[in-house]
Protein backbone atom coordinates (compact mmCIF):
# COMPACT_ATOMS: atom_id res chain seq x y z
CA UNK A 1 0.00 0.00 0.00
CA UNK A 2 1.04 3.67 -0.24
CA UNK A 3 2.49 5.56 1.95
CA UNK A 4 0.04 8.20 1.59
CA UNK A 5 -2.85 5.73 2.25
CA UNK A 6 -3.92 5.13 5.95
CA UNK A 7 -4.72 1.74 6.13
CA UNK A 8 -8.48 0.54 6.89
CA UNK A 9 -7.13 -1.04 10.16
CA UNK A 10 -5.19 1.84 11.32
CA UNK A 11 -7.98 4.24 10.51
CA UNK A 12 -10.43 2.10 12.70
CA UNK A 13 -7.88 2.20 15.31
CA UNK A 14 -7.65 5.47 15.33
CA UNK A 15 -11.24 6.14 15.34
CA UNK A 16 -11.54 4.05 18.45
CA UNK A 17 -8.86 5.37 20.33
CA UNK A 18 -7.35 2.26 20.18
CA UNK A 19 -3.63 2.85 21.48
CA UNK A 20 -2.93 -1.04 22.09
CA UNK A 21 -3.70 -1.71 18.41
CA UNK A 22 -2.20 1.46 17.11
CA UNK A 23 1.35 0.38 18.70
CA UNK A 24 0.40 -3.32 17.04
CA UNK A 25 1.04 -1.70 13.84
CA UNK A 26 4.64 -0.94 11.46
CA UNK A 27 5.83 2.27 11.16
CA UNK A 28 5.17 2.23 7.31
CA UNK A 29 1.16 1.71 8.34
CA UNK A 30 1.37 4.92 10.96
CA UNK A 31 3.21 7.12 8.70
CA UNK A 32 0.01 8.73 6.86
CA UNK A 33 -1.27 9.79 10.36
CA UNK A 34 1.90 10.86 12.22
CA UNK A 35 0.78 14.34 11.97
CA UNK A 36 -2.47 13.15 13.66
CA UNK A 37 -0.53 11.14 16.69
CA UNK A 38 1.81 14.44 17.16
CA UNK A 39 -1.03 16.95 17.26
CA UNK A 40 -2.76 14.86 19.91
CA UNK A 41 0.20 14.50 21.98
CA UNK A 42 0.96 17.86 21.66
CA UNK A 43 -2.18 19.96 22.30
CA UNK A 44 -3.77 20.01 26.20
CA UNK A 45 -6.73 17.78 26.85
CA UNK A 46 -9.93 18.80 27.91
CA UNK A 47 -10.14 15.65 29.35
CA UNK A 48 -7.86 15.24 31.86
CA UNK A 49 -8.90 11.80 33.30
CA UNK A 50 -6.40 9.06 34.74
CA UNK A 51 -7.62 7.00 31.32
CA UNK A 52 -6.98 9.78 28.68
CA UNK A 53 -3.20 10.35 30.44
CA UNK A 54 -2.43 6.75 29.64
CA UNK A 55 -3.83 7.22 26.19
CA UNK A 56 -1.17 10.33 25.78
CA UNK A 57 1.82 7.91 27.25
CA UNK A 58 0.53 5.46 24.93
CA UNK A 59 0.88 7.86 21.68
CA UNK A 60 3.95 9.27 22.98
CA UNK A 61 5.54 5.79 23.48
CA UNK A 62 4.79 5.39 19.79
CA UNK A 63 5.85 8.35 18.49
CA UNK A 64 9.32 8.15 20.33
CA UNK A 65 10.02 5.35 18.02
CA UNK A 66 9.76 7.19 14.98
CA UNK A 67 12.41 10.11 13.76
CA UNK A 68 10.41 11.42 11.66
CA UNK A 69 8.24 12.84 14.53
CA UNK A 70 11.33 15.88 15.62
CA UNK A 71 10.59 16.92 11.89
CA UNK A 72 6.81 17.07 12.08
CA UNK A 73 6.89 18.85 15.83
CA UNK A 74 9.24 21.60 14.43
CA UNK A 75 6.22 22.16 11.50
CA UNK A 76 3.84 22.25 13.42
CA UNK A 77 5.57 24.99 15.91
CA UNK A 78 5.71 27.29 13.33
CA UNK A 79 4.67 30.90 13.63
CA UNK A 80 1.59 30.34 11.04
CA UNK A 81 -0.08 34.03 11.54
CA UNK A 82 3.44 35.64 10.38
CA UNK A 83 3.95 32.76 7.95
CA UNK A 84 0.40 33.49 6.33
CA UNK A 85 1.35 37.31 6.22
CA UNK A 86 4.84 36.85 4.36
CA UNK A 87 2.94 34.82 1.87
CA UNK A 88 0.31 37.39 1.43
CA UNK A 89 3.23 40.15 0.73
CA UNK A 90 5.07 37.27 -1.66
CA UNK A 91 1.81 36.73 -3.54
CA UNK A 92 0.96 41.02 -3.93
CA UNK A 93 4.81 41.02 -4.94
CA UNK A 94 4.61 38.76 -7.17
CA UNK A 95 1.60 40.44 -9.02
CA UNK A 96 3.16 43.28 -9.13
CA UNK A 97 6.20 42.26 -10.51
CA UNK A 98 4.62 39.07 -12.30
CA UNK A 99 7.29 35.89 -13.22
CA UNK A 100 10.36 38.24 -13.11
CA UNK A 101 10.78 38.34 -9.31
CA UNK A 102 14.33 38.07 -7.71
CA UNK A 103 13.32 38.85 -4.71
CA UNK A 104 11.60 36.65 -2.15
CA UNK A 105 9.61 37.73 1.17
CA UNK A 106 9.18 34.18 2.10
CA UNK A 107 12.80 33.18 1.02
CA UNK A 108 15.91 35.64 2.10
CA UNK A 109 19.59 34.84 0.73
CA UNK A 110 19.67 31.82 -0.93
CA UNK A 111 23.28 30.75 -0.70
CA UNK A 112 23.01 27.65 -2.91
CA UNK A 113 20.98 26.25 -5.63
CA UNK A 114 17.24 25.64 -4.77
CA UNK A 115 17.58 21.40 -3.59
CA UNK A 116 21.08 22.11 -2.14
CA UNK A 117 19.37 24.83 0.21
CA UNK A 118 16.37 22.82 1.31
CA UNK A 119 18.39 19.88 1.81
CA UNK A 120 20.67 21.75 4.74
CA UNK A 121 17.68 23.16 6.31
CA UNK A 122 15.06 22.88 8.98
CA UNK A 123 11.67 22.28 8.80
CA UNK A 124 10.59 25.91 9.35
CA UNK A 125 12.58 27.04 6.49
CA UNK A 126 11.61 24.60 4.37
CA UNK A 127 8.18 25.23 4.30
CA UNK A 128 9.15 28.76 3.34
CA UNK A 129 11.19 27.67 0.61
CA UNK A 130 8.05 25.09 -0.63
CA UNK A 131 5.53 27.75 -0.66
CA UNK A 132 7.39 30.16 -2.47
CA UNK A 133 8.58 27.62 -4.86
CA UNK A 134 4.49 26.68 -5.41
CA UNK A 135 3.57 30.56 -5.77
CA UNK A 136 6.26 30.84 -8.56
CA UNK A 137 4.36 27.60 -10.17
CA UNK A 138 1.50 29.52 -9.77
CA UNK A 139 2.55 33.22 -11.08
CA UNK A 140 4.01 30.67 -14.48
CA UNK A 141 0.26 28.98 -15.05
CA UNK A 142 -1.52 32.43 -16.52
CA UNK A 143 1.64 32.18 -19.10
CA UNK A 144 1.29 28.31 -20.11
CA UNK A 145 5.08 28.19 -20.00
CA UNK A 146 6.60 26.43 -16.63
CA UNK A 147 10.54 26.65 -15.90
CA UNK A 148 11.31 23.51 -14.19
CA UNK A 149 12.01 23.67 -10.63
CA UNK A 150 14.61 22.27 -8.73
CA UNK A 151 12.21 21.51 -5.85
CA UNK A 152 9.32 20.14 -7.26
CA UNK A 153 10.40 18.38 -10.53
CA UNK A 154 13.12 16.48 -8.40
CA UNK A 155 12.19 12.84 -7.42
CA UNK A 156 14.55 13.22 -4.63
CA UNK A 157 12.88 15.61 -2.75
CA UNK A 158 9.07 13.99 -3.80
CA UNK A 159 8.70 12.58 -0.04
CA UNK A 160 10.20 15.61 2.12
CA UNK A 161 7.76 17.79 -0.11
CA UNK A 162 4.71 15.10 0.35
CA UNK A 163 5.55 14.99 4.28
CA UNK A 164 5.45 18.80 4.58
CA UNK A 165 2.01 19.07 3.13
CA UNK A 166 0.58 16.26 4.95
CA UNK A 167 1.66 17.71 7.96
CA UNK A 168 0.24 20.85 7.35
CA UNK A 169 -3.23 18.99 6.01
Amino acid sequence: MSKSVVHPKVFAAIQKFNIDELSSFSEFDIRPILPCLVRMSLIQPLDHSSEWAAKRKGILKILSAIDLVNSIVALLSIDFHALEIDVRKEQQLRQKMGTQITDSILVQSLQNGLGLEFERSDPARRLRLLLSELLAVMAQAPHDHFKSSDLLDNEVYLEDVSEIGRAHV
